[in-house]
């Protein structure tokens, strides 16, 4: 399919507020787009997963090592709740290509961020009938097997927080609580009502570890740090809400000791891989890993998670596991942390999904809201799985983090954060995972100026004012915009600052992520270039062109709003505006939707007299460009 008959968009208009019309061609462009793209969502979840996409592996592109032992912890509010975190300081450092120096623009620039490895609270999670309830795994149709998706996704929680302890030592420690689930040869208050788990053959340490993953409340607590401010468990705690009751079968003795040592990472990851053997969950395994990782993101959001409830009953697959890659997954937790650690990262890869380069920021509304609100809009969240498959089909190389977050309950969320226009960015989620999701992330091509020499795209003035000079006068600028979407539209390069004008004649620059640092307790840096320098093939959307659709589902077509584009385009133009160079004189900064923020801060930022005289034509009219537009794509 041919994302391009939908992004080639007015980037050349002056016009802020688009005419009725233009905005409706644009309407029907996207939901010819859309309407494609969640048809095939809706056949890939009816025909079952391929192995690519169960593959988490295909995620890690430059992610770094998580590095606990940290010189430079910090406890700090984190995300949308009150309670505090305990993180770890890091920067990613980035560099000037060589071939692109020209003096002006410093060579490196480095950017502060902090990673989570301590909470003060668990996160609560419940088991419930919603998203991915029913698992067809790899054999599609109606054949269902198993579902243990949610209680794999608790050991994997235990496995990482074991994981966290070990790599953490000093006062770190795991103990189990209490709180433990019963046995099935013990008498059961009401035996229709208890979900009885089959854990095979174990020793009595294995069983009583599987007693505290299906516990009630928290049954286990991993302990990351104590100090003055209180004590901070692993990222991946949890504490189950609900009133499910569970049963543990097992064959073997019950211990004596009431209280034994609880399991280390690699004897908990060993039960769960024969837990999954035992009942064949070769498509579930991987899944359960994605699932526990958005735990954290569940916490910064407010959330809590709901998990599948298993059902034991069903079609079982003959496929024997391939060891080799449950392995990888063990040997790779310490990438997978880092990026669960950074809830940040992660929403901002999620709403990547429905970002598309060349859409404007005054265009997000149209571009949105076929897929939004007459798609996705009128499901029910037991329904959402199909966002999954939007996901995979948008981001490949993500799907088993797509398949996950639906599974845990995190789409809502993420729709949540998409609507509006103005979704979580992260600047570090694009070299992490391979999938761009902002214009900054992209240098653009051809010559900075437009064809007319005397103007330059708007977007190419928003990545040259972020670009660092040498004698430092936009370090106001230095953060970047904090939505994904481009400013619209072109400038005249006299209106512009001496650090944009100063490369119009550059071939073009671009800030390249170079490596991580962490910062060492006894005071050292630590450099790390991440997980792999070369980006991991995955499935490209170019192979869903092949997809034969026998029925097409028809969506209700709504009235949109222009309430996304209008946040879009506020938010963009207020980052160029706030970084200190006032009121630029130029029309479209007076049209309604940024008028009233500009007068509201005129006497604190500043700004010259606006003269309508002293503003040319734009380069291209708005509505010739919709014209050349709607050519390329009929």
């Amino acid at each position: 399919m041919d994302t391009k008959a939908v992004a080639t968009i007015l980037r050349d208009n002056n016009v802020l507020q688009l005419e009725e019309q233009q905005l409706q061609d644009a309407l029907e462009q996207s939901r010819e787009y859309w309407y494609q793209i969640a048809n095939l969502a809706f056949h890939l979840r009816e025909a079952g997963f391929s192995s690519e996409f169960t593959n988490p592996r295909l995620a890690l592109h430059r992610i770094p090592k998580l590095q606990v032992r940290s010189g430079r912890l910090h406890v700090r509010p984190y995300g949308m709740t009150p309670i505090r975190s305990l993180c770890c300081e890091a920067s990613s450092i980035w560099t000037l290509s060589t071939d692109q120096d020209c003096g002006k623009l410093k060579k490196q620039m480095s950017h502060l961020t902090f990673v989570q490895v301590g909470i003060a609270a668990a996160t609560s999670f419940s088991f419930i009938e919603d998203a991915f309830s029913s698992w067809n795994g790899m054999s599609g149709g109606n054949v269902i097997g198993p579902n243990y998706l949610g209680i794999l996704a608790l050991g994997w929680c235990y496995v990482l927080c074991a994981q966290l302890v070990k790599m953490r030592g000093e006062d770190s420690s795991m103990q189990y609580t209490q709180c433990q689930a019963g046995y099935s040869d013990e008498s059961l208050p009401d035996p229709s009502q208890v979900h009885v788990i089959d854990v095979g053959e174990v020793d009595e340490s294995v069983a009583r570890w599987w007693s505290a993953i299906l516990a009630p409340n928290e049954g286990w607590k991993a302990t990351v740090k104590q100090t003055p401010q209180g004590e901070f468990l692993a990222p991946w705690s949890v504490s189950r809400a609900c009133e499910t009751h569970f049963s543990i079968k097992y064959q073997g003795t019950l211990s004596p000791d009431p209280d034994p040592k609880p399991l280390s990472s690699e004897r908990a990851f060993k039960a769960l891989v024969e837990f999954a053997r035992l009942h064949e969950l070769q498509s579930q395994f991987p899944i359960a890993l994605t699932m526990a990782l958005t735990i954290p993101t569940h916490k910064y959001y407010r959330l809590s998670a709901k998990l599948p409830l298993p059902r034991a009953t069903g079609f079982k697959s003959i496929t024997t596991p391939v060891n080799a890659e449950w392995m990888n997954l063990k040997e790779d937790l310490p990438y997978y942390m880092t990026l669960s650690c950074s809830p940040e990262v992660m929403m901002s890869t999620f709403c990547g999904a429905f970002w598309e380069q060349d859409v404007p920021c005054n265009l997000v509304s149209p571009w949105l809201h076929p897929i939004i609100n007459e798609v996705l809009g009128d499901l029910p969240e037991n329904e959402l799985e199909v966002l999954a498959f939007i996901g995979t089909i948008r981001q490949p190389r993500f799907s088993a983090f797509w398949i996950g977050a639906i599974a845990s309950g995190l789409g809502p969320e993420i729709l949540h954060r998409v609507r509006g226009g103005h979704p979580p960015l992260d600047r570090v989620a694009f070299p992490w995972t391979g999938c761009p999701q902002s214009f900054m992330d992209v240098a653009g091509s051809g010559p900075y100026t437009c064809k007319d020499p005397d103007y330059i795209l708007r977007e190419d003035v928003w990545r040259l004012t972020n670009y660092p000079s040498t004698d430092g006068d936009n370090e106001s600028y230095q953060h970047g915009p904090r939505v994904p979407w481009a400013p619209c539209g072109a400038s005249l390069t006299r209106d512009c600052a001496l650090y944009v004008t100063a490369h119009l004649d550059c071939p073009r620059h671009e800030y390249e992520y170079d490596h991580w640092v962490w910062y060492l307790p006894d005071g050292t840096l630590m450099q790390d270039r991440g997980f792999s320098e070369q980006v991991t093939p995955a499935v490209s959307e170019s192979r869903f062109d092949n997809i034969q659709l026998k029925t097409r589902r028809e969506f209700k077509r709504t009235q949109f709003d222009q309430e996304a584009s209008r946040e879009a385009s506020g938010q963009v133009f207020l980052w160029y505006f706030f970084g200190g160079e006032g009121l630029p004189s130029e029309s479209i900064y007076q049209e309604e939707w940024l008028k009233e923020v500009w007068e509201n801060n005129m006497s604190e930022f500043g700004g010259g007299e606006f003269d309508d005289g002293e503003v040319p034509e734009p380069v291209v009219k708005s509505g010739e460009f919709v014209d050349s537009w709607l050519d390329t794509v009929s």
